[in-house]
């Protein structure tokens, strides 16, 4: 039986329409507000920072035409992923893989006339600063010949932390930063383009917090700090926080604290008062340690994880369990050997408790309950930089 491509698209811009017009109602709770824009003349992609899982029905509120989205291909192994598909036919792409299709996909569309949205960064903060694109998004707009509006988000960060397992009730508001043109794109360089990005959809969730201190209510605020903050600021210790409700505490010194309604970190001696603080300090202090690392041991060893694959037709079929060990060049884990030269991508999901990765064309996917993958991410991420010249 054919199907009627028309009939299907209708649905998509019915669905779409609908559930742009109730965002105030589903994000009521959460004080959400947007300003909007009318009808372009011209097909455009919406560029937005990524703070929450909900972030395309902000944007959906704020531009009433239809959009086709970029989402990650792991929305298709939960239980909405089949009807998300059915509604909308997302643009699928999977982390911690190459990127070449999914941009082919867009300029495909958008020379079919249709509207896309984009998160760039791929995946949300960890701590609640924009990260800084390079300039593939802009080669992106450039080449697809289209028009494009940035939207920046404010206050999601602390409605859904990415490390936290709950989310939060508080002020949030989204606004649109920038139109421009295809001929305004046109003329820019692909520098000048990526500065504009950069600089319309940066958002630092504490410094503006800082400044307006409002509530974000919820329960077990601080569980899940520790799948962001992996060492302790204290005594140096990796993997030794443990949380439960809003507090937190070092198994082996035994510094504390507790996580407030508004973001912020409350202790005695407290090194620092808030998750970006504290997280930028750690990401720096694992590179220095694995730089500094000598000898032949692994760098970092966890237990109780497994090793899956993700197959073409986006079922997961488990390898091998038991321990996993990060070498300089590359993974242990069983009997399998993961060369990071034979690694193309890796990226996080779920918390920071899942670590995503493209091996030799293959996706495959590390994840265990107290699995901190931040760890290995970084592993890899010094690895290519010192042996992949100009490796971003």
């Amino acid at each position: 039986m054919s199907v009627d491509k028309s009939r299907v698209k209708f649905r998509y811009k019915l669905i779409y329409k609908t559930v742009g017009s109730l965002v105030p109602l589903l994000l009521r709770k959460y004080g959400f507000r947007t300003d909007r824009i009318s009808k372009k003349d011209e097909p455009y992609i919406v560029v937005s920072n990524h703070l929450t899982e909900v972030d395309m029905l902000m944007v959906a509120g704020a531009l009433s035409e239809h959009m086709y989205y970029v989402a990650g291909e792991h929305l298709l192994r939960t239980k909405a992923g089949p009807k998300l598909k059915w509604a909308q036919d997302p643009i699928f792409t999977y982390k911690g893989a190459p990127s070449i299709d999914t941009m082919r996909e867009v300029i495909r569309k958008i020379r079919a006339g249709n509207n896309i949205m984009i998160f760039p960064e791929g995946s949300r903060s960890f701590n609640g600063e924009t990260l800084k694109l390079d300039s593939g998004i802009a080669k992106l707009v450039k080449t697809a010949g289209c028009a494009l509006i940035t939207y920046h988000i404010e206050g999601g960060y602390f409605v859904a932390p990415r490390w936290a397992y709950t989310f939060r009730t508080g002020p949030m508001k989204g606004n649109i930063v920038n139109v421009y043109s295809s001929e305004e794109v046109k003329k820019m360089s692909r520098d000048e383009l990526t500065d504009c990005i950069n600089r319309d959809i940066y958002e630092n969730a504490y410094e503006t917090q800082r400044r307006n201190m409002y509530k974000y209510k919820g329960k077990r605020l601080a569980e899940g700090l520790e799948n962001y903050l992996v060492k302790c600021s204290c005594c140096g210790a990796f993997d030794s926080m443990v949380t439960e409700d809003d507090r937190f505490r070092c198994t082996e010194c035994g510094q504390s604290g507790r996580y407030t309604q508004e973001g912020f970190l409350e202790g005695d001696g407290l090194r620092f008062d808030s998750v970006y603080d504290w997280g930028v300090w750690s990401e720096k202090e694992t590179c220095k340690y694995i730089k500094a690392f000598e000898g032949e041991e692994a760098v970092f060893c966890d237990t109780d994880v497994v090793l899956y694959e993700v197959l073409s037709d986006h079922s997961r079929v488990d390898l091998t369990s038991g321990e996993v060990k990060g070498y300089k060049d590359r993974l242990e884990i069983g009997t399998e050997v993961l060369s990071f030269d034979d690694i193309s991508g890796m990226d996080m999901l779920y918390f920071g408790k899942t670590l995503v990765f493209t091996y030799k064309k293959r996706h495959l996917a590390i994840t265990g309950e107290h699995y901190h993958a931040i760890k290995y991410q970084k592993l890899f991420n010094m690895y290519k930089k010192k042996n992949i010249p100009n490796s971003n």
